[in-house]
């Protein structure tokens, strides 16, 4: 039987709230499940003596968490090299490229690596040199606890959070790459009473660039009073989050660059129309089942204006077709490819 020791570190840290957490968490569960495999977590106390694969399942540009020396044979998840796209909203510091070269050359040294998207393939071989054979994409998928609610719940998380009847929403970060600005400037092309709903913890006042971008446009555009930011909406709050996303007019994904977009998925799954940028790994994850536009304030809110005038049954149609495309990515799937990896790798 193949023994896989996966790095659980992730889910002791801020990563626990984020998609790398959440990848981490359901590949894990998945991969319990398969009874031609034996997966050891790296935190737990008895190890076995022989492993025959370690998967780290998270890569950091500008920290040591690979080793240049192999004992075992290695398979590492690299979910996006955003920072190296935009290096000069992410800086990496003197330590942070010395670190970065070392992580560099221990991906040398590693069996396999695996990403999420063709997009964030390519991008590995050009700015880490990775070989093409040695890259898999494997897709990810949504939260299997999100749901499409009841009127009456989203009624019930409307109320609790003083929200309108009307909104868009967003759910992440508020990194260089999320394009936040624009999202919030998409109000000031939109009737005053559609809102904007942003779930996030990092959407609080914090001394650092990203959020006084956010605090700039929101006077620039005056459209403060309209913007609700929710910060304690916890990751296993699933039917609260659920509502939020059944109740939304639409999801937006403003980014100007993503490595996958869980949440176009998850939008789909609670049968919200959703609009995305038209870049990066957005167009994998989305199919023709999103609006597909240019980062930009006024393409957004073009789109939004769009869905909002569909007739109910045009809406109806189009949130079943993505939802039965969202179907087709499982986690199953995930850990049935991703076990194929390791035994290609073990048996090398």
């Amino acid at each position: 039987m193949l023994t896989v020791l996966i790095d659980t570190l992730p889910l002791g840290t801020g990563h626990a709230a984020r998609g790398i957490g959440s990848y981490t968490r359901n590949l894990l569960h998945e991969l319990e499940e398969f009874n031609d495999i034996s997966v050891v977590k790296s935190s737990a106390e008895d190890q076995p003596k022989h492993i025959d694969v370690v998967h780290y399942p998270f890569f950091d540009l500008f920290f040591d968490t690979l080793s240049v020396i192999r004992k075992v044979k290695t398979v590492v998840t690299i979910h996006d090299v955003i920072p190296l796209i935009f290096p000069e909203f992410y800086p990496a510091g003197v330590k942070g490229k010395l670190r970065f070269n070392k992580q560099k050359l221990a991906l040398k040294f590693v069996s396999a690596v695996i990403t999420d998207s063709e997009s964030s393939k390519k991008d590995i071989i050009k700015h880490l040199g990775v070989p093409e054979s040695k890259i898999h994409v494997i897709y990810l998928a949504s939260n299997p606890s999100l749901e499409p609610q009841s009127e009456y719940a989203i009624a019930k998380v409307r109320k609790k959070y003083a929200l309108p009847k009307q909104y868009v929403l967003y759910v992440g970060d508020i990194n260089y790459n999320k394009n936040i600005p624009q999202l919030i400037k998409t109000l000031k092309f939109l009737p005053e009473s559609i809102h904007l709903v942003c779930v996030g913890k990092n959407f609080t006042p914090e001394p650092i660039p990203e959020w006084k971008w956010v605090e700039q446009q929101l006077a620039l555009s005056n459209v403060g009073e309209r913007v609700h930011f929710l910060t304690d909406v916890l990751v296993d709050a699933t039917d609260e989050l659920s509502a939020l996303y059944s109740g939304a007019i639409a999801y937006i994904q403003p980014s100007l660059y993503e490595g996958f977009g869980l949440p176009l998925l998850e939008a789909m799954k609670c049968r919200v129309p959703v609009i995305s940028s038209n870049t990066s790994s957005l167009t994998e994850v989305a199919g023709d089942h999103a609006l597909l536009v240019e980062p930009t304030a006024e393409a957004f809110a073009q789109a939004v204006l769009s869905i909002n005038e569909w007739s109910k049954s045009k809406r109806e149609r189009w949130v079943a077709s993505a939802s039965s495309w969202q179907k087709t990515f499982t986690w199953k799937k995930t850990a049935q490819e991703t076990k194929k990896v390791y035994e290609q790798v073990a048996s090398h």
